[in-house]
């Protein structure tokens, strides 16, 4: 599909005064792909992989007949460095629903689609890859899927770079288990959906992706989460993050029914 009459701009874009396009190959390109957004950021590898580049771009809904591959390439082809292959490594992060947690010793590869069938409770299709990703340290495998045409599309226009693939969640996860010991929540927000990882002491309790309309969708399914864990409002801190504000309905109700909420940093 011809993309001229596509014109993207980023929502948000931000460059550190060190970043240097004459040294893509000291950088790792991070991009996280949903099915309304894309957001991609530079982490410079020889330096504490520092963020030093970062933008975001979001979808128009009007126009959902327009592949997300053809969303990309409209950004891609008149974007200064996205496209080059002198990066020292990509990083393709897919955000969507098709995943599930399998524990490491019960994952049998062989089973792989099955598993993602069980969860999503439909047919894996053909135009659907399936990946799984391994949690050594906690002992855990992410399986999930992402559309079959984005998949070769990054491979197309990454072919001779190293290409690593992950889900959202995976990404999460290891924030959460990184970033606290004590019982806490990690609501990562997006475009009417947000994934919430709970963590204690390092160790994973909970990961779940939820879609919602309403903060009344939103307080339901935290609550609820909370009451399968069998964990009181106060016995646990949220810390939120993405696409959340201070002012916003979400934080408000939230922090009615939770005592400690906090965006995070």
């Amino acid at each position: 599909m011809p993309t001229n009459n596509l014109h993207i701009e980023p929502i948000f874009k931000s460059e550190n005064p060190r970043f240097d396009i004459e040294k893509l190959n000291q950088y790792r390109l991070s991009c996280e792909v949903s099915e309304s957004s894309f957001y991609c950021e530079v982490v410079d590898l020889t330096n504490n992989e520092e963020v030093i580049a970062i933008e975001n771009y979001q979808f128009s809904a009007t126009e959902s007949d327009i592949s997300i591959s053809h969303f990309l390439q409209a950004i891609y082809e008149t974007h200064d460095f996205l496209k080059s292959l002198k990066w020292k490594s990509v990083e393709i992060i897919i955000d969507n629903q098709a995943f599930t947690l399998v524990p490491t010793d019960l994952f049998r590869k062989e089973y792989t689609i099955r598993y993602l069938q069980l969860a999503k409770g439909l047919l894996i299709t053909d135009e659907e890859e399936v990946n799984a990703y391994t949690h050594e340290d906690l002992g855990i495998i992410n399986v999930y899927s992402t559309d079959r045409e984005l998949y070769n599309w990054f491979s197309e226009v990454y072919p001779l770079v190293d290409i690593s693939y992950k889900h959202k969640t995976s990404k999460l996860i290891d924030f959460a288990v990184f970033s606290s010991k004590a019982q806490t929540a990690f609501v990562h927000f997006g475009n009417q959906h947000f994934t919430l990882v709970i963590t204690v002491n390092g160790t994973l309790k909970y990961c779940n992706r939820f879609l919602y309309k309403t903060p009344q969708d939103l307080v339901y399914y935290v609550l609820f989460a909370m009451n399968e864990l069998e964990i009181e409002p106060d016995e646990i801190f949220f810390r939120l993050y993405g696409n959340i504000k201070e002012q916003s309905e979400d934080f408000n109700l939230l922090n009615q029914y939770l005592p400690n909420v906090k965006i995070g940093i």
